[in-house]
This record gives structure tokens, C-alpha cells and sequence, in this order.
């Protein structure tokens, strides 16, 4: 079993800076290389209105004051770098990623697109039209629809949290509205700043000092209203019949709820990985489909129970009664020593592949910041789940995997 003793977090040196940012910086000289994460609260939550979020995030690389789109990718391609956009549901990130000997050159890049893009008009129209065309054929997909339905159903068709837009949302999105979004959501004020890798101390004041320079402003807080999630069947037809794409789920506890490790740990004993119950049943066993998993899904104001797969079309009873099947029996007979041990030891496994570089680290601490977690969390959530018995996971199934409070979406297939 991989070594349970294993400290999996690290201890970044977090400087707070006049503006409100925060720097959080773990240097480390083994290798050449530097990573510098602007983390800003630019993401879905914050948005005025659809779409917004998600086209601002894409333009910043189209153009700047000084700089048109095709100098900005050049410059980033000549000294063999990367400097990406990240759009999520709560937060939005530009990071930039390079040899460190190079990062005095590159540091200004980044700062440009984050303070000042401009918003091209021609480039933006352009955006649009390739947003609107990958989204006519995503629409043609039974996953997209059944992802779409589900989060619709749970949140709410407008909530940040809902995967749905639609073309007319990105067709009414204008020039305006991404600046105004852009100077009111990335700005330093409260951004987290995370440094990985070979850095030194000027090149460190360089990224204060640049923080500093930022105007502060307060962001605004957005009125979210949140729907009681529907519970449930809900099934669609679409054109294609031949394959169906199912969600079944509802909202579910935080990680930092005392329950979380055995939920976690029954989640993996169900559909979490290749060896699990669902994948054995479903896949190897019926042959319904090539895949099936469950997961928890974590955002700051909300976390997801799922299972999803896509099937032949006309198993969609047949696959519904077998899922329903797993989840009574978590609930009626305990796990047995054998199987609790080899997820056990499965989760031990990817609990440090998941740590293997520095990056990996990194990413799970940085994960941590945005939670609000400690940041050994994954330490001590792998110490917790270690200890967990067949009884843990019996009383979690009942109190969290009752039918009646699970929402089922079917898109496609065959309705018999």
C-alpha cells in the first residue's frame, strides 16, 4: 500500500500586499521553470448577465494596447512559454508558465492582458460567431443536453451554476459589457496570486510592485437566487436515439463537513474508478456502456453528487434499475473487507499520484486557498478515510443515497 505517512501538502510563503492581493510563492530551484497564477473572482458567479464571464476570459489574448493578438502569441511562442486564460464557475485565472530565465521578459505580457486588453471589435465578432457555431454542435449532443437538463434542474435555467446558454445570450452580449466586467472583476484587490518553481526575490518585488500599481476597486456581489433542486425523472427525445446520455444526482455536502471522508470513500466504491461497483455492472457485466462513473464536484457555494454515462439507446430502463440496484444495496449490506481494503488502497495510490510534482501540489494548495480549506486537507482526509469502517459507509448511504431525493435525467434514446 503506498505510504500512509506521506505529507502530501506544502507550505507556500503567503505576503500580503498593499493592494488586498495575496502572493502565495514556494520556491523551488530543481528544475528551470516558474509558474505565475493570477487567480481573480472573474468567473460565472460574478456575471452581470450569460456569457459574459466566459467571452471576457477569451478576449484577453486578442488584443492589448500595445500588442494585437498574433504579436501576443508570437512573443509567447518565442521564448517557448505558455500564457493561458482559465474560465470557471467561480473564479477566472491567466497563467503564465515559463523557463525562469525568461520570466523578466515575459512578466510584462502577462500584466498587459490582464490591465489592458482592448477588446478588438473585429476580434470579438469573430468570437462570437466561433462561440455560436461550437454551440449549434454541442447542442446536437445527448452528453451537452443531458449536462445542460441537469444543472437547469437543479439550479435553476439562470444560475451561474446551470451549464445552459443559449445563442441569442451570446448574440446580446456586447463590447460594453465585457469591459465593464473586466474592470470591475480583474482587479488585485482580493486576487490570490500563486508562484511555483525557480523564482527570486526581485523577480518576486516585480510581481508586488506591478500588484501594487492596480487601482483597487470593490467587486460586486452578485443577488444569486437558488431554486429548490427538482427530484426525480426527466427525459427528453432528441435526433439521436441511438445512444442516450443519463445524469442522476443531487447537491451534497461540503469537503470540509465531518461526513465528507466516508462520503468520499463510498463514492469511490461506487463509481469512482475502473474497479468500481457501477463500472463492473453496467460496463463489464451488462455491456450497456463503455463507461459510467459517480463524483463529487466542488465549487464555493455548492457541491454535486453525480453519476453519468452515455448508453445504448434503447438500455435506458435497464440501465436506471441497475444504478437504483448499486444504491440500495450500499444501503442494505455493508462493504466488504476485501473490497473497502483494495479502494482503500486504490484512493492511497491516487492520492499521490495526484501530489507527484510540485506543480500537483500546487494546484491541490491552491485549491485549498479558494475552498477556504486547511491546507493539509488532503493529508488528513487520506489519514480519515484509513480509518473508516464498513458501518461508516452503511450509515452515510442511507442518510445521503435515498432515491427519493436524487434528480434522473435522460437525453436521447429510445423512451419505451
Amino acid at each position: 500500500m503506498a505510504d500512509l505517512t506521506t505529507d502530501l501538502s506544502i507550505t507556500p510563503e503567503v505576503r500580503q500586499t498593499p493592494s488586498g492581493a495575496r502572493l502565495h510563492i514556494f520556491k523551488n530551484s530543481i528544475q528551470p521553470v516558474v509558474r505565475v497564477e493570477f487567480v481573480f473572482k472573474a468567473g460565472k458567479w460574478y456575471q452581470p448577465k450569460a456569457g459574459v464571464a466566459s467571452l471576457t476570459a477569451k478576449m484577453l489574448k486578442e488584443g492589448t494596447r500595445y500588442h494585437n493578438a498574433k504579436e501576443i502569441a508570437d512573443a509567447v511562442d518565442f521564448y517557448g512559454a505558455s500564457l493561458d486564460v482559465a474560465h470557471g464557475y467561480d473564479r477566472s485565472t491567466v497563467t503564465l508558465y515559463c523557463l525562469a530565465k525568461f520570466l523578466p521578459s515575459l512578466l510584462p505580457l502577462a500584466f498587459e492582458i490582464i490591465q489592458q486588453p482592448s477588446f478588438p471589435e473585429e476580434e470579438f465578432s469573430l468570437l462570437k460567431q466561433r462561440v455560436i457555431q461550437t454551440l449549434a454542435v454541442d447542442k446536437q449532443k445527448n452528453s451537452y443536453l443531458a449536462t445542460e437538463a441537469y444543472t437547469s434542474a437543479l439550479y435553476g435555467q439562470d444560475h451561474p451554476y446551470a451549464s445552459y446558454i443559449s445563442e441569442e445570450d451570446i448574440i446580446a452580449t456586447e463590447i460594453k459589457d465585457l469591459k465593464d466586467f473586466h474592470h470591475q472583476s480583474y482587479i488585485f484587490h482580493d486576487a490570490e496570486i500563486f508562484i511555483t518553481g525557480d523564482i527570486n526575490e526581485s523577480q518576486i518585488e516585480v510581481i508586488s510592485k506591478a500588484v501594487k500599481d492596480h487601482t483597487p476597486s470593490a467587486i460586486v456581489q452578485p443577488q444569486i437566487s437558488t431554486l429548490a433542486p427538482k427530484t426525480g425523472l426527466l427525459k427528453s427525445s432528441t435526433a439521436n436515439d441511438m445512444q442516450a446520455s443519463l445524469r442522476i444526482g443531487k447537491p451534497i455536502l461540503k469537503s470540509s463537513h465531518p461526513e465528507y471522508p466516508a462520503l468520499y470513500l463510498l463514492n469511490h466504491v461506487l463509481g469512482g474508478y475502473f474497479g468500481s461497483r457501477l463500472m463492473k455492472n453496467i460496463r463489464e457485466d451488462k455491456g450497456y456502456t463503455y463507461g459510467i462513473y459517480s463524483s463529487i464536484s466542488h465549487k464555493e457555494h455548492g457541491s454535486l453528487f453525480s453519476i453519468g454515462t452515455d448508453i445504448k439507446g434503447d438500455k435506458i430502463n435497464e440501465t436506471l434499475e441497475e444504478v437504483s440496484k448499486e444504491l440500495t444495496t450500499l444501503k442494505e449490506e455493508p462493504v466488504s473487507a476485501e473490497e473497502l481494503a483494495t479502494t482503500k488502497k486504490h484512493l492511497a495510490g491516487k492520492f499521490l499520484s495526484d501530489h507527484a510534482t510540485l506543480f500537483d501540489k500546487m494546484d491541490k494548495y491552491k485549491s485549498n486557498v479558494i475552498m477556504g480549506l486547511d491546507k493539509d486537507f488532503y493529508t488528513q482526509l487520506l489519514v480519515k478515510i484509513q480509518s473508516l469502517s464498513e458501518i461508516d459507509l452503511l450509515e452515510v448511504a442511507n442518510k445521503y443515497f435515498n432515491e427519493d431525493s436524487l434528480l434522473k435525467v435522460v437525453a436521447g434514446g429510445v423512451h419505451k
